[in-house]
């Protein structure tokens, strides 16, 4: 009986609330309503899976720069960048689709480079810089595809189409690799010096240089890293789609991103963006948005339902931070 109301009041924790709003919205929208015969269906459900996959990928390198203290918006742009690019060189130029997808992926993830070296030894404010270069990798998606989506006839490389909407024991193959990648990454995260340090610099800058942590390097390094799962999620978004495309998620792609990491922060480390967090992150965005196109809704309600996540997400971060310093100007007293 104790272990049992142990593990109750685990559950019960603030730690585990997104995961619980996750599971309620599930089967609300499973039950209720006109289209919980549509959002119930298998297929319905292995697309949100496989979109979920997609997004997650995308974002992951965001919620470290998050919990560095840094900005990245041009995440989404580098991922359309990539696919366009993509489209052109195997459309346009005739090179090999495989080719393709390497040279675009590099490009991608050279752009992240870029916004490493402003942030980490131009001092540029990473918000400003980012900006500029996701602003430049749009502009440049646009004029190679005239403003419009560059269709591949054979709808990309075989092998990432096949990774895309291939599958093991009936769970798309692409969800599951996700989910190997999420977990790798949260050891990383939580096991290694590479997240200490992360942390670290995130909370407190000027302590973490005189404790000799290499700032620069680590920044220049979170940059490229975030760009080269943009650059990946772009490949997949080609291959998914068929076609290289200038937005990804109707310029969207970025709210959704930095409402996941936000929202993500409530879970497993309060107030601390982490890849576990996420993960559970996206996948209510994609459950919730996933049954605001099947309810046939106004564009408004998607955008509205994304701004309100994210405030409530900033906020709960921001409270939780101001929770710990707290804590810890008390303690400091206390000794």
């Amino acid at each position: 009986m104790t272990a049992r109301r142990l593990s109750l009041r685990a559950l019960s924790r603030p730690q585990y609330v997104l995961i619980w709003l996750l599971l309620v919205l599930v089967v609300a929208f499973s039950l209720v309503g006109r289209a919980s015969q549509s959002f119930r269906a298998l297929d319905n459900f292995l697309e949100i899976l496989r979109s979920s996959g997609i997004t997650a990928i995308m974002v992951l390198g965001l919620t470290w720069i998050v919990a560095i203290g840094e900005m990245d918006v041009s995440f989404a742009s580098v991922a359309a960048l990539v696919s366009m690019v993509t489209a052109y060189l195997a459309v346009k130029l005739g090179v090999p689709i495989g080719l393709a997808l390497l040279a675009a992926f590099a490009g991608g993830t050279l752009l992240g480079l870029l916004n490493g070296v402003m942030a980490a030894y131009v001092r540029i404010p990473s918000l400003i810089g980012t900006i500029a270069t996701g602003s430049v990798a749009t502009a440049i998606a646009k004029i190679l595809g005239g403003g419009k989506p560059l269709p591949i006839a054979t709808g990309g490389s075989s092998l990432v189409y096949a990774f895309v909407y291939g599958s093991v024991a009936g769970i798309p193959t692409l969800f599951l690799v996700t989910v190997i990648i999420y977990l790798v990454s949260a050891y990383l995260q939580d096991q290694t010096t590479m997240g200490q340090h992360l942390y670290a610099l995130g909370e407190n800058r000027t302590a973490s240089r005189e404790a000799g942590i290499q700032e620069a390097r680590i920044l220049l390094g979170y940059f490229v890293l975030c760009s080269a799962m943009a650059s990946l999620a772009g490949v997949l978004a080609t291959a998914q789609l068929g076609s290289g495309v200038s937005e990804l998620g109707g310029g969207a792609m970025t709210i959704q991103g930095f409402t996941a990491v936000f929202l993500g922060a409530m879970v497993v480390k309060a107030g601390k963006p982490n890849v576990i967090g996420t993960g559970i992150g996206v996948v209510l965005l994609t459950v919730l948005m996933n049954w605001i196109t099947l309810m046939g809704l106004q564009t408004y309600i998607v955008w509205l339902a994304r701004g309100a996540l994210l405030l409530i997400g900033v906020a709960m971060v921001g409270l939780s931070g101001s929770r710990r310093r707290g804590q810890a100007a008390a303690a400091m007293a206390r000794e």
